[in-house]
């Protein structure tokens, strides 16, 4: 048997000792998303490895197929090279340390990505990172369920809350390993998958209904505001997809405004939610309304936007963070300030950090995908991955933490790289 494995239309070859364990080293990566970060390193760090003797053991041709793929993977190592820019003028290593994904993922990786057995194995790959979400999902809820059950007397009771109103299935107590928030974009992906790829991921339908609704439950008790509102959207989005018949159409789109009521609705019914609601129905009932200083997100929006003012073509640079806390101190936020509350919103993020120059490369990665929709592996999937990463930027900086970079960069990685075409 050859060692060699055609990876794209015969013109570019590479060692399958090297891809192989490159890619179940990404699965391993893909699965353990979920888990506590350093889970995820490892076998990231593996993937590298392979994808890195892959390159010295067949750099020519890797490098034809590579610089063909050039326009894709362009964007994301230019936002790596614009950190390392102000790196040189403002020698701040620690800054750019998790920016390396951007250049080392897309590149180092490129031949596991590109390579024709991962294009024929593509499914394994997205199925690894179901299982992942999927097993965090159920040991969360199994855990939170056999802490709230006692024995007393010989009676068994089921007592789902630690203290007067806070309940073990609350969203602190659900997302112990991350951010509630970034283990809701992967909940939300693990749903997209699911609902727009499930004739290509095979999946049964009754076990598709199961893994769904689990989804939904999952991103109803984390209780991000952003995650049910992109989890609304990508139910209309798949909806509008699958209705052909022009009237059909035309009345869904009519009920769209009644879809987001019961959202709100059922937003009400959470009291992380329903707190936040009620918290913002008061800040904005007053006569003047103080728009700035409704919650701490807005916040760090306005103080954000003050400093994009002050600099608005090349923005304050890699030490932002520590600048937008001196722009909190003197507005008065003070908590906001001992945090280091970052700006919340990627959008305002790399245009505070990067000036003009960031915010083209950043819109420049995210209408990559969608431009060349077309041409991908699976384009019905790209729609959704957009969705959902351009609307959690509103509200957190998202590439500003290892956990959203990473899921970013990897995905965004095969969403766009595999070939269309497998012989």
């Amino acid at each position: 048997m050859s060692r060699k494995v055609s990876i794209i239309s015969g013109n570019f070859s590479a060692d399958i000792r090297w891809i192989k364990p490159g890619f179940f080293a990404l699965c391993l990566t893909l699965f353990s998303m979920p888990f506590p970060r350093s889970w995820s390193l490892y076998p990231l760090g593996v993937m590298l490895f392979f994808g890195l003797i892959s390159w010295l053991t067949d750099f020519r041709t890797i490098r034809d197929y590579f610089l063909n793929k050039l326009l894709i993977i362009f964007p994301l190592t230019l936002y790596f090279i614009i950190h390392a820019l102000w790196l040189i003028f403002e020698n701040n290593l620690a800054n750019v340390t998790d920016k390396l994904m951007f250049l080392l993922v897309p590149i180092l990786a490129f031949p596991v990505f590109a390579s024709k057995f991962s294009m024929s194995h593509i499914k394994i790959l997205l199925l690894s990172f179901l299982a992942g979400i999927l097993l965090i999902c159920i040991f969360q809820f199994v855990r939170a369920a056999y802490e709230s059950i006692s024995i007393t007397a010989g009676e068994m009771r089921f007592e789902p809350l630690i203290r007067p109103g806070v309940s073990r299935f609350n969203w602190e107590q659900l997302s112990p390993f991350e951010s509630p928030t970034y283990i809701t974009i992967k909940a939300l992906w693990a749903f997209a998958l699911g609902l727009f790829a499930h004739r290509y991921l095979k999946i049964n339908k009754i076990w598709l209904v199961l893994f769904l609704t689990l989804y939904i439950i999952f991103i109803y008790f984390l209780a991000v505001r952003a995650g049910m509102l992109i989890l609304a959207i990508l139910i209309i989005t798949f909806v509008l997809s699958k209705l052909r018949n022009i009237t059909q159409r035309i009345v869904f789109v009519l009920m769209i405004p009644l879809i987001f009521f019961a959202l709100f609705r059922v937003m009400r019914s959470n009291e992380r939610l329903n707190f936040w609601i009620e918290n913002v129905k008061q800040k904005v009932a007053v006569e003047k309304v103080d728009w700035k200083n409704i919650e701490p997100r807005t916040r760090s929006w306005y103080n954000s936007m003050n400093l994009i003012k002050e600099r608005p073509l090349f923005g304050v640079g890699l030490n932002s963070t520590e600048i937008l806390a001196e722009e909190h101190r003197k507005q008065g936020f003070m908590v906001e300030a001992d945090v280091k509350l970052n700006a919340h919103n990627q959008y305002l993020e790399t245009q505070m950090t990067f000036g003009i120059p960031g915010t083209i490369i950043l819109l420049w990665m995210l209408l990559t995908p969608l431009i060349r929709r077309k041409s991908l592996w699976n384009p019905d999937l790209v729609l959704p991955f957009t969705i959902i990463v351009t609307i959690s930027m509103i509200f957190e900086s998202i590439l500003v933490r290892q956990w959203g970079i990473m899921f970013f960069v990897l995905f965004y990685c095969i969403l766009t790289i595999p070939d269309s075409k497998t012989e």
